[in-house]
């Protein structure tokens, strides 16, 4: 299938490795010129070494997303490279995984909303007015499995960070005539170097994850990148505003 992205400009904010780093080669394979983010400078140079050795075409920038200085230098590198973007790929950094509402503090929910809130907002106010005049523009946002909240263990950043899916539906409805579509997706279980972090830290074992999935296994990156990959692609032009479960038929509700 000819995903017609040949030649596009894309930001990957958040894709030096894990599921980040599968949608940066995902599209950079269909052609599309990638720039892609990190805060560690080794992870970004063996990001981008790996999409140009397999033929691509790809730039690194090292810069933190949670702050307006550091989403403009994101983009403007990405112009700098190839031009104006076409598609914005938003994924926020890893969080700290504190759970509990009485060991959350305050400051933790300050940090939650600059990180998977306001760096949408950053990024979005630097490349959508672009978007708008080419008339084409594609947004995702990866989230988490946010339609589903955490009751059991109330992590602050699933229970915050679901603002930055009601600015993608937004977004979705207010530009909709410039032929700008953004959708979230919200991803259960990956294997990740977040995922494998966290099972380390916890003493969790991979096969938790596998009782806990119907297929019995954790996702590949490569799984979610073929989805972002489509979504971006004309043949989704019709496809906007949703929030798409990349979970192996974990929820249990029906939308």
């Amino acid at each position: 299938m000819d995903l017609n992205l040949n030649g596009k400009v894309a930001l990957v904010a958040g894709g030096a490795r894990g599921c980040g780093l599968a949608i940066a080669r995902e599209l950079a394979a269909e052609g599309v010129r990638v720039v892609l983010t990190g805060r560690q400078a080794a992870m970004v140079d063996e990001a981008v070494r790996a999409i140009t050795e397999a033929g691509g075409e790809a730039r690194g920038v090292v810069a933190e997303m949670d702050d307006e200085a550091g989403s403009n230098r994101m983009v403007e590198a990405a112009r700098s490279a190839f031009g104006e973007i076409d598609i914005l790929v938003f994924n926020p950094p890893a969080p700290t995984l504190e759970s509990g509402f009485d060991n959350i503090g305050l400051a933790d929910y300050d940090d939650s909303h600059r990180k998977f809130t306001m760096a949408l907002v950053y990024l979005l106010r630097a490349v959508v007015p672009a978007m708008k005049e080419k008339r084409w523009g594609r947004v995702i946002n990866v989230s988490s499995i946010v339609k589903t909240p955490h009751l059991h263990i109330p992590m602050y950043h699933q229970n915050t960070r679901v603002g930055s899916v009601a600015i993608t539906k937004t977004l979705s409805y207010e530009f909709a005539s410039y032929g700008i579509t953004a959708n979230s997706i919200a991803p259960g279980a990956f294997h990740s170097a977040l995922a494998d972090d966290y099972l380390n830290k916890h003493g969790i074992g991979e096969d938790a994850i596998a009782m806990g999935t119907p297929m019995k296994r954790a996702g590949r990156p490569d799984e979610m990148a073929g989805l972002v990959a489509f979504l971006c692609s004309d043949r989704a032009s019709y496809i906007s505003g949703e929030t798409i479960r990349v979970d192996g038929g974990a929820s249990v509700s029906l939308f």
